[in-house]
């Protein structure tokens, strides 16, 4: 039994992939998701599977196209949640790795997996795409993959960000669908510098649904934006935004813009020139590049709970009440965190994000239209731990490209 506990692959992860894969094809089938690509492993053989990363529940998706167990590597916030956490980690082992800094203990289970004979999935750019933009890749990623010496599998999920877009809580009907974009095998890569294999991964994993002119029917396409957007891109005021069906607006000066099936922004201001939700996010960063911090409050939100968390353990609740963020100090309904010493931050799905701060780790959630983004951003602004050593990749304040 000791052995166990430091084995990576065990038996009976084949065993329970093969009672819950037609668990998994009834939810792709209530998700209206399609499998386009069937890939078999076969004995002896491992593969280390890239994605792109854009719902909650795409290592799901992307194990359905595979006949043997997909090992993933998952933040270790996400498996903060008890008894569940625990159930997770039985059934399926995942690997669990620290946001936005070297894991070594991390790297070391990954390779442990392939010694052991069983294939990795990862998701490089390690976040849920938000305005479609991709996430900049770890750089020590081709290091990684060159030290692994396996076959690499780059798979595409597509229609995820038309479907359930991050900042939406209901589904829009469209097309939701993955497959194998490219395998290639380790003599392809060998050879490559670490630059040419970044760019090879990077450019095999880029998808922009907005660029498909697929249709996504929805009578609510605008829902819970402003758990993205808090700028104002007319008057440049923040935290006046609110949505409705379609429609964006400010409840300052009257700016409105409705969020099309297409995927595409339409503004009735003809000064306003965003096309895409990439144009308002790039607006975004710009403004909190100019942002001049003073001692005044820069954000407040209501109805928050505050929650402590560790791996493997049932969330506890801190504190609850009225969120405010001052340059210097959080504070939730009294109780008062430094942000000084804060290392990294991440909004983890459409009301919440985490951040770390020495050995403690801590989970925001707010309330149905709270916007998590602007503080994991505002963070990168501040002069936080994560601001002046660089250690956050994600959330930076520079412009995204496609």
């Amino acid at each position: 039994m000791a052995k166990n506990k430091n084995e990576v692959v065990l038996k009976r992860h084949r065993i329970i992939n093969r009672l819950l894969i037609p668990i998994g094809h009834i939810i792709a089938l209530l998700t209206h998701y399609k499998r386009k690509s069937i890939f078999k492993i076969k004995k002896g053989e491992s593969y280390l599977v890239l994605s792109n990363h854009q719902t909650d529940l795409d290592p799901l998706y992307v194990m359905l196209s595979f006949n043997k167990p997909l090992y993933p590597v998952a933040t270790d916030t996400l498996l903060c949640n008890g008894n569940l956490s625990k159930l997770v980690n039985y059934c399926f082992n995942p690997i669990a790795k620290k946001k936005g800094i070297a894991d070594y203990k991390a790297n070391m289970k990954m390779l442990k997996c392939f010694e052991e004979g069983g294939s990795l999935l990862l998701f490089p750019e390690g976040n849920r795409t938000y305005a479609e933009f991709q996430f900049d890749l770890t750089k020590s990623l081709p290091k990684l993959i060159k030290n692994i010496k396996k076959p690499i599998i780059l798979f595409n999920l597509h229609g995820g960000t038309g479907s359930y877009p991050r900042f939406a809580n209901k589904k829009r009907g469209g097309p939701f669908y993955g497959q194998i974009r490219k395998v290639l095998k380790y003599e392809e890569y060998k050879d490559m510098s670490d630059e040419e294999l970044y760019t090879v991964i990077s450019e095999g994993l880029k998808v922009y649904d907005s660029n498909s002119n697929a249709i996504y029917k929805s009578n609510k396409r605008a829902e819970y934006l402003e758990r993205m957007l808090f700028v104002c891109p007319k008057c440049g005021k923040m935290e006046t935004l609110s949505s409705n069906g379609n429609y964006i607006e400010c409840n300052d000066c009257g700016f409105k813009a409705e969020y099309t099936e297409k995927l595409k922004l339409k503004p009735f201001d003809e000064n306003v020139k965003f096309n895409k939700l990439l144009d308002w996010y790039n607006y975004q960063i710009r403004y909190l590049n100019d942002y001049s911090v003073t001692d005044t409050r820069i954000f407040k939100d209501e109805n928050v709970k505050l929650y402590s968390l560790r791996p493997f353990k049932k969330r506890a609740l801190v504190e609850e009440g009225t969120l405010e963020l001052y340059k210097d100090t959080l504070i939730i309904n009294g109780f008062k965190i430094n942000i000084r010493e804060l290392f990294i931050a991440s909004p983890t799905g459409g009301r919440k994000f985490t951040f770390s701060i020495g050995e403690d780790c801590y989970l925001i959630v707010g309330d149905k239209r709270f916007n998590p983004l602007k503080y994991v951003l505002m963070f990168n602004k501040l002069e936080t731990k994560m601001k002046k050593e660089n250690l956050d990749i994600h959330y930076t304040l520079t412009e995204r490209k496609e």
